[in-house]
């Protein structure tokens, strides 16, 4: 089975005017959104361009003698693939700039996003997904409810600045996980210029919206351009109201973990897709579907709150630091008060009613110990 490491090894070697830009490319950039990028890519486009080459040699010497982790739930691996494109002269010279990165928790916002001038006279938009911390789980909570989340807010609104900067270029979108959603948000929702210039948006396995938004003009412009890739067991990518024109790709590791691009198999330039997400995970998302359809606004609002109380109680602000806190988020929950105790009871309570049994086998047959080597 081939993956992104050996689209490198194999292709890595040709510039982009020798073989064109593919949706490969797009999910190394989009996970490369991952990366750690303070102190080495201006925010600002006017500091100019930091190669891909220049960014990897300058990453080595701040973050020297640290052991590589980019949190609890993104994998360290990207780290590797990071060094493995600055290697590779297909990647090497792309300069990046434009760097954001912003966790608030008084806003319930975290947003990120890089741009990346290529070789081939294109520029990708690209953002990050949900990282490691806790406000950024709590935001893709909101999602459920509420629209835009500061996240779409200022996705649009990056994008606009992208594009104003890289005047006339042609532009690609893209992200994983909660990062495509936002770059369907924020094509859907950029100036109408701005979107007649947009190639691509890449959303790979990134959550869906509220019902209406399919149906507002600004999806409707560009809902043409938008690939949409999701594992065989996508749970994270189906979530809420998905647009049906979907693919569905391979991955080497099975269930949940799959939402992780770096397994995703690869055939040349493209990857090796399947014919449809796998029956059984079709149940699941219709369970949690029908979940978030049984709760009214006030409802999900009010368990996000009472569910991020409880977590936030711990003094965690990052999923890595909740880790090392079980014995204190176990005393949160046990001494909640009876309002939040209630609305976390009444939302657990709709999940695992009759639809429980179903969750808890596909659970276990989906996910085991080694499913994430």
């Amino acid at each position: 089975m081939s993956d992104v490491f050996d689209y490198l090894k194999w292709r890595g070697d040709m510039k982009f005017w020798q073989a064109r830009f593919c949706e490969v490319d797009a999910l190394i950039l989009t996970e490369l959104t991952y990366i750690n990028h303070d102190g080495l890519v201006p925010e600002s486009y006017c500091d100019g361009l930091v190669t891909v080459a220049d960014e990897a040699r300058r990453y080595n010497i701040l973050h020297r003698g640290e052991k590589p982790s980019l949190g609890a739930i993104v994998p360290a691996k990207i780290i590797d693939l990071f060094f493995a494109a600055a290697e590779a002269p297909r990647y090497a010279d792309i300069g990046l700039c434009g760097y954001v990165n912003i966790v608030d928790d008084d806003t319930v916002e975290q947003f990120s996003a890089v741009t990346a001038k290529l070789p081939d006279g294109t520029v990708f938009v690209g953002f990050r997904g949900t990282d490691d911390s806790i406000v950024g789980w709590k935001e893709d909570f909101q999602m459920s409810f509420k629209t835009p989340v500061p996240a779409q807010h200022r996705a649009a609104g990056y994008l606009n600045a992208a594009a104003d900067y890289f005047s006339t270029v042609p532009i690609r979108v893209g992200g994983h996980s909660k990062g495509g959603n936002l770059a369907v948000w924020a094509a859907a929702n950029c100036r109408p210029d701005v979107a007649e210039r947009i190639i691509d948006v890449y959303n790979m396995d990134g959550p869906g919206f509220l019902e209406d938004f399919r149906d507002r003009a600004g999806y409707l412009a560009i809902k043409d351009k938008i690939n949409t890739i999701v594992p065989e067991h996508s749970v994270v990518g189906m979530f809420l109201e998905h647009e049906g024109n979907y693919r569905t790709v391979k991955s080497s590791v099975r269930g949940i973990f799959q939402h992780d691009g770096l397994s995703w198999q690869v055939i040349g330039p493209r990857f090796e897709y399947a014919e449809d997400i796998a029956p059984e995970t079709k149940r699941v998302n219709s369970i949690l579907s029908s979940w978030i359809a049984g709760m009214n606004d006030e409802f999900r609002e009010k368990f996000t709150d009472a569910f991020f109380g409880i977590l936030y109680s711990t003094n965690s602000s990052t999923l890595s630091e909740l880790m090392n806190a079980r014995p204190a988020l176990w005393r949160a929950f046990s001494s909640a008060d009876s309002e939040t105790r209630q609305a976390l009871s009444d939302g657990l309570r709709m999940l695992l009613g009759e639809s429980g049994k179903s969750i808890a086998e596909w659970l276990r047959t989906n996910v085991n110990k080694d499913d994430d080597k």
